[in-house]
């Protein structure tokens, strides 16, 4: 799930992106450090992951929850420690 970017800088275009990641049985690694031995993904179908992050989605568009703090706790990407920030 993919977060708003933004762009700066003439003639120099940066593109700041953040995620939230949420693994599941057909993940290519079945383990992450919110799952380090990955039970709970090996046992997520990709329908429930879908269904998940729709309805994180709609928590964030609705101003429920922020980005940053639901990417903190739900997200199996490492950059969840930096609230899904990836970078420029």
């Amino acid at each position: 799930m993919p977060s708003s970017s933004s762009r700066s800088g003439a003639g120099g275009d940066k593109v700041k992106a953040s995620h939230i990641l949420i693994k599941h049985q057909e993940s290519r690694r079945k383990f992450s450090w919110k799952d380090p031995e990955g039970r709970v993904i090996s046992n997520t179908t990709k329908e429930a992951a879908v269904s998940q992050l729709k309805s994180i989605r709609e928590d964030i568009v609705s101003g429920k929850a922020k980005f940053q703090d639901i990417a903190a706790t739900h997200s199996h990407c490492s950059s969840a420690k930096r609230g899904g920030d990836l970078g420029q």
